[in-house]
């Protein structure tokens, strides 16, 4: 690989006085959060961030209409060889948004014009020209960029063949009145057409150049941080940190992107999450405390646990789901992933990734309203500095009322999530700086028994058994979050990330229910609890990493090595008091619920559980051969938790443990990788305590899987399939005497088959399908009866999804779309030995839209069209099973600046 030039490397290396300023800087950070309380210091760090993010935003503007004195002085263009792995750069073709943004100007000399380059081919239909560049961006690789105004109201005649850059673009801006320039060589300005019908730029500032060649591929290796249009994601980094093809990865990887989500309109993490196979609900544990499965095994649990999810590469706990409002994608990496997750499960983990600066100025505002009250509002506002293009902001800001289909579970909740990112060092360093704040207030209810035969009950879906809000039920939840990534490229492509986090969670219900064991009988009559829960979560965590790309006989190769740390704290009160009896056919509903000193006197004192984990890490990504890769890992973790109830001796326990990955994945064709690998995981138990306050050992676990990874229709389709074997030891399970306490029942093997289907096979047609078949079972276990049973809370067997949305590219009812999928999941276990189960079902959901013109999107979604009757996410016999929602309805503009 090149090396860096002397010159670019007396740019990427701080000054003493750099480095004074950054030690003073956090000084001062060191001594401002010492100095405060951390709720105090959480508020000023999202201000300061809002406030700063707002300042970045600019009406997009064309080059010609910003003041001299606004105008960065253009900069060479950077050979590609020499590209840096940065945050934030956008990655070969612009959204429509991205678009409105002016690009440094590249001078061209007097009547030179840039080659064509090799001939490619391209498929885009006529119609709406705003539409046409998007497809062209899109197909070759080359940005566009023009101010919004330029293209609207222009037709394109479209193209079909093989062309090279400059001659599509003559055909795609034929009778437009537009022309073009080469920004640089991977970036294409549009402007109207000079009198004289010349291309010349005028040259008072820089020296002529001619751009010898259009670069199509491989202009900047991508970014985390960059956004992902369509279905259909090409890169991942949650698997191997540097982000990575993801045809080229050895394990099953699944990306929910931000089309998809909105397409689907998944108002919660489960919604969105049935777009990736093997990814199932388990318990939704009161209000947006979502619990989750991936390939059977509890990946993220509504307590609050330490495992199985991660914000932006860092841990995070899963107390309570976010706005879906300010999340860019979602990243799942099956199988085992304790490389990257440090305490992960054999299932594997989730990357919630959101959004981060862009380079462009842009603003969409939202506005939701649907079935059951619900009302929603959104704004994302993005910001390039005009005279430091250094400087990137966002701003997300979404407020949300209604929409719970159960009676007297009212739902009022806010989000903030400013980020501001920067460009240090002459580009060398990359910093970023996120934030998020969010509200919810309301009230839940926790779902039903079922019947002694284990039916469902035949009550109104909407009923809430005790009465809800009304007596004095109500759920109030606070989340403040804190990130800083930081990367910088040195000499010789020596990369170093260093990333950090805070969090705060607190979570404070009050809910009536009923539990009945082993269910209701014919009579109705049910117990009545008082549920309370209160809880506060906060995580420090971090990780520091470098990593070097090398080229060996012509391929390139990279060794990784770091070391991460967290720190989780669980302090909750908990507790359930029976209130009486009432009867789930006719209920009185005239009971109210304790206060919340009541109930906390009930408790006397707060279970502290904590968990200190420490980690080790080395990987390299090795390719022998042009089409071999081999992916090895190894990583060692020691962990200290511990559970401090008052009145018992704290109980503490240490793990240590050695992990490894290792996979190899081979190019059979231009379009067909397989691959097959090994991975190992180790997970603390550390909220998983017996009825007599013991830990649990640590579960351990080792997954086997082959796969193949399949990129058709030209790339735009991609199909991934993977046959797994996995095993899983130590398993903590609801102990079935107490449902608030865990047991070990020894080894769990889950064995199966999933395949995922994204992307746009042809122009419009957008798809998304998947399937899992799932054979688990106890192999071993505590309780000889439990052998041989199904594992509880997954779906037995199947479950899978169809979805598609089509938009009319040309005539009258050009931009007019319409979709569709339907879901379907098989039963679930509820009880060891199996004796009682939930029914397996069917969902039909539909979506129309309108989106012809880029300034706004109107969108109608219905979900359970044929208004199905069905148990959503699982409990017990006795309780909290939850139905799903009946037909819903809600409707959605969004107006683009």
């Amino acid at each position: 690989m090149p090396q860096r030039s002397q010159k670019s490397v007396r740019n990427t290396t701080p000054s003493p006085a750099a480095w004074a300023r950054l030690r003073a800087a956090i000084a001062a950070a060191t001594e401002t959060a010492s100095g405060y309380d951390r709720r105090r210091f959480a508020w000023g760090f999202l201000v300061s961030l809002s406030a700063l993010s707002l300042t970045t935003y600019q009406p997009a503007l064309s080059q010609d209409a910003i003041p001299e004195d606004w105008k960065q002085t253009p900069r060479e263009p950077e050979n590609s060889s020499t590209s840096q792995r940065s945050f934030g750069t956008p990655r070969g073709p612009l959204d429509a948004k991205s678009r409105n943004t002016a690009a440094p100007k590249v001078k061209l000399a007097a009547n030179e014009q840039p080659v064509g380059g090799p001939k490619q081919s391209f498929d885009i239909p006529a119609g709406d020209l705003d539409n046409a560049l998007i497809e062209f961006s899109r197909q070759s690789g080359v940005q566009v960029v023009s101010a919004s105004t330029a293209v609207a109201g222009l037709a394109s005649q479209g193209l079909r063949g093989e062309y090279t850059i400059e001659e599509a673009l003559h055909r795609l801006l034929a009778g437009t009145g537009l022309q073009y320039r080469f920004s640089n060589p991977s970036s294409i300005t549009l402007h109207s057409a000079a009198p004289s019908g010349s291309a010349v730029l005028p040259d008072n500032q820089s020296k002529p150049i001619k751009v010898s060649e259009v670069v199509v591929k491989d202009v900047r290796e991508p970014a985390w941080t960059d956004s992902v249009d369509g279905y259909k994601a090409d890169n991942a980094s949650t698997v191997t940190r540097s982000t990575m093809p993801i045809e080229e990865t050895p394990v099953s990887i699944g990306v929910v992107t931000r089309d998809l989500i909105r397409d689907t309109f998944s108002r919660t993490q489960g919604d969105a999450f049935e777009a990736v196979s093997g990814v199932t609900r388990d318990q939704v544990n009161g209000a947006r405390s979502e619990g989750f499965n991936i390939r059977g095994f509890t990946a993220c649990s509504p307590a609050g646990n330490f495992n199985g999810m991660k914000v932006n590469g860092l841990p995070t706990d899963c107390l309570f789901a976010p706005d879906w409002g300010i999340v860019e994608r979602y990243e799942i990496v099956k199988g085992p992933a304790s490389i990257v997750g440090g305490a992960a499960n054999p299932g594997g983990i989730v990357n919630r990734i959101t959004k981060t600066p862009q380079r462009a100025n842009f603003a969409n505002v939202e506005a939701n309203a649907g079935s059951y009250g619900f009302y929603r509002g959104l704004f994302d506002v993005n910001g390039v500095l005009p005279a430091h293009e250094d400087i990137r902001g966002r701003l997300v800001f979404a407020v949300e009322e209604g929409g719970n289909f159960v009676d007297f579970t009212p739902v009022r909740q806010y989000t903030v999530a400013p980020s501001v990112e920067f460009d240090l060092f002459k580009g060398a360093g990359k910093l970023l700086l996120l934030g998020t704040y969010q509200q919810f207030n309301g009230a839940d209810y926790l779902g039903w028994p079922l019947t002694t035969d284990g039916k469902m009950l035949n009550v109104p879906r909407t009923r809430n058994f005790g009465g809800g809000a009304p007596n004095g039920a109500h759920t109030n939840f606070t989340g403040y979050n804190g990130e800083v990534h930081y990367n910088h490229t040195f000499i010789h492509d020596i990369k170093l990330s260093a990333n950090g986090k805070y969090s705060r969670s607190k979570l404070l219900e009050n809910s009536l229910y009923t539990y009945t064991y082993p269910g209701i009988p014919p009579s109705g009559d049910a117990y009545l609890y008082n549920r309370f829960r209160d809880i506060k979560m906060d995580t420090y965590a971090g990780e520091l990493y470098l990593s070097k790309e090398s080229t060996l006989f012509g391929q390139k190769h990279e060794i990784l090595a770091g070391v991460d740390y967290r720190d989780m704290t669980r302090n909750s009160f908990l507790t359930h008091p029976q209130l009486g009896i009432d009867n789930v056919f006719n209920p009185r509903n005239d009971t109210r619920a304790l206060s919340d000193d009541e109930l906390r006197s009930l408790v006397g004192s707060p279970l502290l559980t904590t968990l200190k984990q420490t980690g080790v890490f080395g990987q390299a990504v090795i390719r022998p051969h042009e089409r071999v890769t081999l992916v090895l890992a190894g990583r060692h973790d020691e962990a200290r938790s511990s559970i401090t109830d008052e009145g018992i001796p704290t109980t503490e326990r240490t793990d240590s443990a050695w992990t490894g990955r290792g996979g190899v994945t081979v190019k059979v064709t231009d379009w067909m990788n397989v691959y097959g690998g090994i991975q190992q995981s180790f997970a603390p138990n550390s909220l998983s305590f017996t009825r007599d306050n013991q830990l649990l050992p640590p579960e351990t676990g080792i997954n086997y899987e082959v796969g193949a990874k399949l990129n058709l229709f030209d790339n735009r389709l991609l199909f991934t399939t993977a046959l797994f074997r996995s095993y899983r030891r130590n398993v903590s399970t609801r102990d079935p005497g107490d449902p608030q306490f865990s047991i070990a029942v020894g080894e769990q093997r889950h064995q199966g088959v999933e395949f995922d289907l994204n992307g746009q096979p042809i122009p419009g047609l957008n798809l998304n399908a998947n399937f899992m078949y799932l054979d688990a079972v106890i192999t071993e276990a505590n309780d000889p009866g439990f052998v041989g049973s199904y594992p509880s809370s997954i779906p037995r067997n199947y479950v899978g999804r169809v979805f598609a949305t089509y938009q009319l590219q040309s005539g009258l009812l050009q931009g007019f779309g319409f979709g569709g999928g339907v879901y379907y999941q098989g039963r679930y276990e509820l009880t060891f030995p199996n004796s009682i189960s939930t029914d397996p079902y069917q969902r039909v959901d539909a979506v129309l839209f309108y989106r012809r013109d880029k300034r706004y999107d109107v969108s109608v979604n219905i979900r359970n069209l044929l208004n199905a009757t069905y148990i959503e996410s699982p409990g017990f016999p006795g309780g909290i099973n939850a139905f799903g929602a009946p037909i819903t309805a809600i409707a959605t503009v969004r107006i683009f600046f």
